[in-house]
């Protein structure tokens, strides 16, 4: 009957199950998403067929734009800045972090990954306020 022991299997299962429970709540998340859609589809196409006006806030939860800027340019704008502030920060104080942990190591520069977004993100924040001013 030793078969049936699964002490040997316990520190297995540990891990997986901690894998599992994101994977589970990420498939959970994307079919709430694709069912909220397809009822929405079928809204839609349900007051197009009966040749009703498509209200524009039913269309705005689709994505779709209308013409019309769905962000404000200044919103734009301060999330680039924001995230580009962010990362810069994160990105320093994963490099200083792993210096310090290995001083003559390559570890710090793991802090260049978020950096160098961050950096991305203000150079676009910076052509986006630029290019407001101009227009």
């Amino acid at each position: 009957m030793d078969f049936l022991d699964l002490r040997h299997i316990v520190p297995f299962l540990v891990p997986i199950v901690a894998l599992l429970i994101p994977i589970v709540a990420i498939v959970m998340g994307v079919q709430s998403k694709m069912r909220r859609d397809q009822l929405l589809h079928e809204t839609l196409r349900q007051l197009a067929d009966k040749g009703q006006p498509l209200p524009p806030e039913l269309l705005g939860q689709l994505g779709v734009d209308m013409g019309l800027r769905t962000q404000a340019p200044r919103v734009r704008a301060f999330n680039s800045l924001l995230g580009g502030a962010v990362n810069v920060a994160l990105g320093l104080a994963l490099a200083l972090m792993f210096y310090a942990m290995q001083p003559g190591s390559w570890l710090w520069a793991i802090g260049c990954l978020p950096g160098f977004i961050g950096l991305a993100l203000l150079l676009v924040w910076w052509v986006e306020t630029r290019s407001e001013k101009n227009s």
